[in-house]
C-alpha cells in the first residue's frame, strides 16, 4: 500500500517509502489474542490517515448521540467523501471553487483544511495539517475500544470501513454512487444536485447562501448530518 504524506501548504503531497504491515507467521511464533490490532488508522501526517480521521469524527458511533446503525454511519461516511471530492472536481455552472469550499486547490488536504470548513480540522502556523486534540482523543478511544476483546466488532468495523474508503479514495479516486447526484427541484427550488455541505443535523444550524436543505423526504439527513445541495444558477445550463 502506497501512503502520501501531508506536506505544507502550497505543496503536493509526495509518495512516502513503502510501508509493509505483516503478522508473524513463522513456525513457533503467535500472537496473544490481547495484542491483537483489529483495526488501525493511518498517523495524521499521512493523507489516508488525515481523511480517515474526518470521515470519523464526521459520523456517530455505536453509544454516541445521533447513532442509528452501522449501515446509516457507512453511507454517512460516503457521502461525506462525495462532499469533498464534489468541491474539487464537480463545480456547478456559475459557481467558482471559492463560493463552494472556500479555496481553490486541487488538493483534497486544502478543502478540508480551508478556513471555516471543517470544525478541528486546520493548518497550523507552518502550514502542517493538523486536527484538534478532541478529534485525536475521540480517535485514539475508539481504537482502544476496537482492539478490546477477543475478536472485531462493530468499532473495528467501522474504523476499518473509514479507513479503507481513504486509502482507497488516495489510490484510485471515489466509486460509491453519491445518492444526491440526480437532485434536480427541492420545494419548487432548481437545484444543481450532489450535495457540497453537511451540518450537524440540527434546526439551528444552516450554512446560508445558495446552499439549500435536502429534506427528509429525500434522505438528507445521514449519520446525524444534515446535507445540503446548491439552488441552481438562473443562466446555468
Amino acid at each position: 500500500m502506497f501512503h502520501m504524506k501531508i506536506k505544507s501548504k502550497n505543496l503536493h503531497p509526495v509518495l512516502s517509502a513503502l510501508v509493509f504491515f505483516s503478522f508473524l507467521i513463522t513456525s513457533g511464533m503467535t500472537a496473544k489474542a490481547e495484542n491483537e490490532k483489529f483495526a488501525e488508522v493511518d498517523g495524521v501526517e499521512y493523507v489516508t490517515g488525515y481523511l480517515a480521521r474526518l470521515l470519523i469524527n464526521e459520523n456517530p458511533f455505536p453509544g454516541e448521540r445521533g447513532y442509528k446503525s452501522m449501515d446509516d454511519s457507512k453511507i454517512g461516511m460516503v457521502q461525506i467523501l462525495w462532499v469533498v471530492h464534489c468541491r474539487i472536481k464537480h463545480i456547478p455552472p456559475g459557481y467558482r471553487q471559492e463560493h463552494v469550499a472556500n479555496v481553490k486547490s486541487e488538493d483534497i488536504i486544502d478543502i478540508i483544511t480551508a478556513q471555516g470548513q471543517c470544525d478541528g480540522f486546520s493548518r497550523n502556523e507552518a502550514g502542517k495539517a493538523v486536527v484538534a486534540p478532541r478529534v485525536e482523543e475521540r480517535l485514539q478511544y475508539l481504537i482502544k475500544l476496537a482492539n478490546k476483546g477477543s475478536k472485531p466488532g462493530k468499532f473495528a468495523e467501522l474504523l476499518n470501513y473509514a479507513q479503507g474508503l481513504a486509502v482507497a479514495y488516495v489510490e484510485g479516486g471515489i466509486k460509491q454512487a453519491d445518492r444526491f447526484a440526480g437532485l434536480e427541484i427541492i420545494k419548487k427550488i432548481a437545484v444543481t444536485g450532489r450535495a457540497y455541505s453537511w451540518m450537524t443535523d440540527k434546526d439551528y444550524y444552516r450554512p446560508g447562501g445558495d446552499f439549500v436543505t435536502i429534506p427528509d423526504s429525500l434522505n438528507g439527513s445521514i449519520g446525524g448530518n444534515r446535507y445540503y445541495t446548491l439552488r441552481k444558477k438562473v443562466n446555468s445550463k
